[in-house]
């Protein structure tokens, strides 16, 4: 009996071992409901995104008996292991306060009317990071192709910042494990040193997309996923300064041990009025990015080429500051052309230092 009960559990550690999050939820979303039953069930007591999936298959009667007992006892498992998971974030004293200052208001009788004051009082939505979004006090500039911007002269130190968000809205569509993202970034160049401090640039990028999975962990692919989209960009200034362009594009991800890559390619649509005809002659059809991870540091390389001697290389760093997770110091160099839509005809040498908040 005891012989028995060991084989059982080491066959049991050993199914454990050889499943992962991604490979049970792709079983679920093949409808392999009792497979993905019993792949969650291996994973649910230290995951708590597969103690969450687990509670929705006994809500639901998925490959199992439906039972809401067992259903609210993983529910509440989920939320007790993220719990324990995230209690040591810095974000989760930021996430106490935002429900210390809700706590404050009346409540209302109507419980929807109650989650709609909610989320606008803590401004809970599902937005996420989607390039980076950093701060640098200080960005030089070491050429000499300045123009004369607004009718201020540009000075070579200035103040380059970046906020760029994302909002998956959908997924799983065709059963592929696609997600429909929307996404906007503003990247602006702000002369904050000059006596009357002006945005020398700032470029508007909407665009929408769609990414989807080619892998699962471990499986030794090296492709690991593909995204397809369509994107505007623009300076928003009109006349003779004004540039901007629609494209479509895509990516591939690849990964190899701790070498992570993308292969972007655009091509440009075409545009009532062209306010910059040479555009892609000097950044290119698209770019490469080399991103190297080593234990708290990130090495990250982005090379714009079209084989006419003009493009750009980019390079940035990132650490986190001190033992934080979600604030990072940032450096960046940038040598090149197409940094910003007004100087996309411009070869640009510049260096920064500062902050950002997502890598």
């Amino acid at each position: 009996m005891i012989l028995r009960l060991l084989v059982i559990t080491l066959l049991a550690l050993s199914l454990k071992a050889s499943v992962t999050f991604d490979e049970a939820n792709l079983l679920y979303a093949r409808d392999e409901y009792k497979k993905a039953f019993e792949a969650f069930s291996l994973l649910a007591k230290d995951d708590a995104d597969a103690a969450y999936m687990l509670a929705k298959m006994y809500e639901q009667g998925e490959g199992c008996e439906k039972s809401e007992e067992k259903a609210q006892e993983w529910y509440k498992a989920s939320a007790h292991i993220y719990y324990e998971q995230a209690k040591h974030s810095p974000l989760r004293n930021v996430q106490k306060h935002q429900k210390e200052i809700f706590k404050t208001l009346d409540r209302v009788d109507n419980n929807q009317t109650q989650e709609t004051l909610r989320q606008f009082v803590q401004s809970l939505y599902n937005f996420k990071a989607h390039n980076a979004n950093y701060f640098l006090p200080f960005s030089y500039r070491y050429d000499d192709n300045y123009d004369e911007v607004n009718g201020h002269e540009a000075g070579k130190v200035e103040t380059e910042f970046q906020v760029s968000l994302k909002y998956d809205f959908a997924a799983n569509f065709f059963k592929l494990r696609e997600i429909y993202s929307v996404a906007y970034t503003q990247k602006s160049f702000w002369q904050s040193y000059k006596e009357s401090a002006f945005i020398r640039e700032s470029n508007y990028s909407p665009e929408f997309f769609v990414t989807f999975p080619t892998s699962s962990q471990d499986d030794g692919g090296f492709l690991k996923g593909i995204r397809v989209g369509v994107a505007h960009q623009s300076n928003g200034r009109g006349a003779e300064y004004e540039r901007s362009w629609n494209y479509v594009n895509a990516s591939l991800f690849f990964q190899y041990d701790i070498l992570l890559c993308e292969l972007k390619l655009w091509a440009r649509l075409p545009d009532a009025t062209d306010y910059n005809p040479e555009l892609i002659d000097t950044i290119g059809h698209g770019y490469f990015r080399i991103a190297v991870p080593y234990k708290k540091h990130l090495f990250d390389m982005k090379i714009m080429n079209n084989f006419n001697s003009k493009g750009s290389i980019e390079f940035n760093y990132t650490h986190p500051v001190s033992s934080r997770d979600d604030l990072f110091f940032y450096m960046k160099f940038f040598n090149g052309y197409g940094e910003s839509l007004i100087d996309y005809d411009n070869h640009i040498k510049k260096v920064g230092i500062g902050f950002s908040i997502s890598r």
